[in-house]
């Protein structure tokens, strides 16, 4: 069933002519920054920030502190400075690009219908601009009044990959709240949009030229229009981009904890920060690793689930940030023992007593479920989530439940 429906925004919601637009954004991009720094070279600084967002990305920083740290290199600037350039110049001449672009038709109405129907709406646009531009670019769309009701947006600041890396659409799925096969992609661009989501099994939708959203519109007004998609058959291509997605999902979520919020429980029954965190590392070691490994090494291993841990864990440690690094430590040696797998090893079967007669690839998508699980946990511990049934919050989900 489509819980979540993620749009596109350049020329699926606003019409932008791209190479039109990119030659007046350099243009006074470079402008700007002759006038506010007395940097002449400006451009070469914004192509190495914007090559570095691509080069070598393992999620552990955002698309912004990549870029904004390539902007200071090139241009000998303190990363305060960048920061400092990039941010008037986002609050005042990239106003100017709005002339360049349009409202695409029944975009608002399409929105309206997807959120009446309690569809979780996310802005899937490729996370190069910082959030403030993206909500100038929304509002250019026509779309400004429904910005406090989209379930996630996505921006530099925010996301550690971008379009057309797979991990992109596994991180935004992971703060959107749902599985791959429960998100309908919605975009013009095949390399960017259709088939990067599709290769992760998500639905994809692809906006025609001569109609825009006229059709999809038609199509979300049909009744049970949610239920019309079937699951995508798993493949071995989609379990590295989720586990990297998810990861950077976590990180995204970690920056927005605050210091007195690490060891708080919403609930008695519940777990605070600190434990989701200690027992996703200790999942990963204790349980994912060894079971994948069993079943690469042995003949039909049987695996029995361990008993579901308590509200009671002790945290493994007072920071955080720490307890990411070693859980990113651990997850690095999974995706090696995955990595370069032929066929055969992913379809190893295993019987596991709680799932039943299984195989690798089964066992290694649940270790991205867990994930996404514990994901979700930490966002409603948060308060950062919203239900695609329309609930203010997800009701919290029992640490019993994780299913290790």
């Amino acid at each position: 069933m489509i819980k979540a429906v993620l749009l596109d925004l350049d020329n699926t919601l606003l019409h932008n002519p791209d190479s039109e637009f990119a030659a007046a954004f350099r243009l006074r991009f470079g402008r700007h920054l002759a006038d506010c720094c007395g940097i002449e070279h400006g451009l070469e600084g914004l192509r190495r920030g914007m090559r570095a967002i691509y080069e070598g990305r393992d999620g552990q920083a955002t698309n912004a502190a990549v870029a904004r740290s390539g902007l200071a290199t090139a241009l000998s600037l303190s990363e305060d400075a960048a920061s400092s350039a990039l941010e008037s110049f986002y609050a005042s001449s990239y106003r100017e690009l709005q002339s360049l672009t349009a409202p695409v038709g029944r975009a608002d109405e399409l929105v309206a219908c997807l959120l009446g129907q309690d569809v979780l709406v996310a802005i899937a646009t490729n996370p190069l601009y910082p959030e403030s531009a993206i909500r100038q670019r929304l509002a250019w769309a026509g779309l400004e009044q429904f910005l406090e009701d989209f379930a996630f947006i996505t921006h530099s600041e925010n996301m550690h990959f971008a379009k057309p890396e797979t991990a992109y659409y596994t991180e935004t799925i992971a703060r959107v709240g749902v599985e791959p096969d429960e998100a309908l992609m919605v975009g013009d661009h095949e390399t960017n949009d259709i088939g990067p989501a599709r290769s992760l099994g998500i639905h994809t939708w692809q906006i025609a030229e001569e109609n825009k959203l006229a059709g999809l519109f038609q199509h979300a007004r049909q009744a049970d229009w949610r239920n019309a998609y079937l699951p995508r058959q798993l493949t071995p291509e989609m379990i590295q981009p989720q586990y990297m997605g998810n990861v950077g999902a976590l990180h995204g979520l970690l920056s927005e904890v605050k210091e007195h919020q690490w060891m708080q429980r919403p609930d008695p029954e519940e777990w605070s920060i600190l434990q989701i965190l200690c027992h996703l590392w200790q999942a990963e070691t204790n349980v994912h690793q060894p079971r994948l490994r069993r079943i690469l090494q042995e003949e039909d291993p049987f695996i029995a689930a361990l008993p579901a841990p308590g509200p009671d864990i002790p945290p493994c440690h007072d920071d955080g940030h720490e307890i990411m690094k070693w859980f990113w430590q651990e997850r690095r040696r999974t995706m090696q023992m995955l990595a370069d797998l032929e066929q055969a090893a992913w379809d190893r079967p295993a019987r596991h007593s709680i799932f039943g007669l299984t195989n690798l690839l089964e066992m290694a998508h649940f270790t991205a479920q867990h994930d996404r699980l514990h994901i979700a946990q930490l966002c409603q511990t948060l308060g950062k989530c919203a239900d695609w049934n329309g609930n203010d919050a997800i009701e919290p989900t029992a640490p019993g439940l994780s299913a290790d």
